[in-house]
């Protein structure tokens, strides 16, 4: 491999909540069945995607689309999809507010043994306390303090994968003289999706990876490149999976239309309420003023997306991976059958001309996949 080439993990971003991303009564009509998310990670699996990643969410937004008012809980669904599957990676994500350490341990040990060891977990330290709220198991903590919880929570965990038995006493969870068997053959990759420096230390100190997006393209490149950086600081390393829209068309102008299309017709009322339910956590800046701009101008499909012919999307993929060191990339589609099999069947084998390797494109060329 030549000093430009990067080989990396391509995954996709499952529709486990009605209408998928794109809050719009012009978007394609995604129900939040299993049997859509079967579907849609079979045929990741078939096109050499790497893993298959689903969201928590325990309350939607309601409005014109309903947007997320019904959701598919993530443990569970990828569960039955470890069953269904035989290669691709299986994320699920959990929230250390809404299940206690001990309870994921034996989980993820028992969809280790399910998907034979492709369970991975992606961790949330907050979110939106309407969501968690409704439910009595918010805890209105600070910023680092969630970190702290956080921190508590894997740490919990990784003894439970590990220990016979674990006695702990600490800020948040108590455990005494705690068995957790069988143990995981292989522990679960863990990634954390937390993008302030304070998130990135957690992440870069006790998961795997660190899962990243930004309000545009700029924006995600110097959060790609501040985790490097602070990982750098740390004396460690840490992967980067960067989160992309993306909108697929014949053409860079019949991309751009189904866009205009999406956008024309916006849910405001759900980006409103959403952005109204964050603006509540005073204590969490970063995401309330992002859930904020995105209000103040209602769009669909946001400034990040990348979009175009598929010629077009793998150059800005491909510019992105570069510019901000990734080392995943995790997409979000229209449409999760047509419009991921375009990614998977022409973008995938066109990144590799960028010098950006994906399994995907030895898959679409009938080979294994990079070496």
């Amino acid at each position: 491999m030549s000093v430009s080439e990067k080989t990396i993990e391509l995954g996709v971003f499952i529709p486990v909540g009605n209408g998928g991303w794109i809050p719009s009564v012009n978007s394609p009509d995604i129900r939040s069945t299993y049997g859509y998310n079967r579907e849609v990670t079979l045929l990741a699996e078939e096109l050499g995607l790497d893993f298959a990643l689903s969201m928590a969410k325990w309350r939607g937004y309601g409005g014109s689309t309903r947007h997320w008012d019904f959701t598919l809980e993530s443990m569970t669904t990828m569960a039955g999809l470890a069953e269904a599957t035989s290669r691709i990676g299986i994320w699920a994500t959990v929230h250390t507010m809404v299940f206690h350490p001990a309870v994921v341990a034996k989980m993820s040990a028992t969809l280790d043994q399910i998907s034979g060891g492709r369970f991975g977990l992606n961790l949330v330290a907050g979110s939106n306390p309407y969501d968690q709220g409704q439910m009595g198991l918010w805890r209105d903590l600070s910023h680092d303090g969630r970190y702290a919880l956080a921190r508590e929570w894997i740490t919990v965990a990784r003894r439970l994968w590990t220990e016979e038995r674990v006695d702990h006493s600490g800020d948040f969870f108590t455990l005494t003289d705690c068995v957790s068997n069988p143990k995981p053959v292989k522990p679960p990759q863990v990634i954390c999706a937390g993008t302030s420096d304070t998130g990135f230390r957690f992440t870069i100190a006790n998961c795997d990876g660190c899962f990243i997006s930004g309000n545009n393209p700029q924006s995600l490149v110097r959060t790609g490149l501040r985790a490097k950086q602070i990982a750098a600081e740390l004396g460690r390393t840490t992967k980067t999976y960067g989160l992309f829209t993306v909108v697929p068309g014949e053409t860079d102008e019949a991309a751009r239309a189904r866009v205009d299309h999406f956008n024309a017709g916006v849910d405001v009322e759900a980006l409103r309420r959403q952005a109204g339910e964050y603006a509540t956590d005073v204590r969490e800046n970063t995401m309330r003023r992002r859930m904020a701009q995105r209000a103040e101008r209602p769009t669909a499909v946001g400034d990040g997306a990348v979009v175009g012919s598929p010629e077009s999307i793998a150059r800005q993929l491909a510019g992105l991976v570069k510019d901000a060191d990734l080392d995943g990339v995790t997409v979000i589609v229209p449409d999760f059958v047509d419009d991921l099999r375009t990614v998977g069947e022409r973008v995938a084998p066109l990144l590799a001309g960028h010098g950006v390797r994906t399994n995907a494109a030895g898959a679409a060329a009938g080979v294994g996949g990079p070496a």
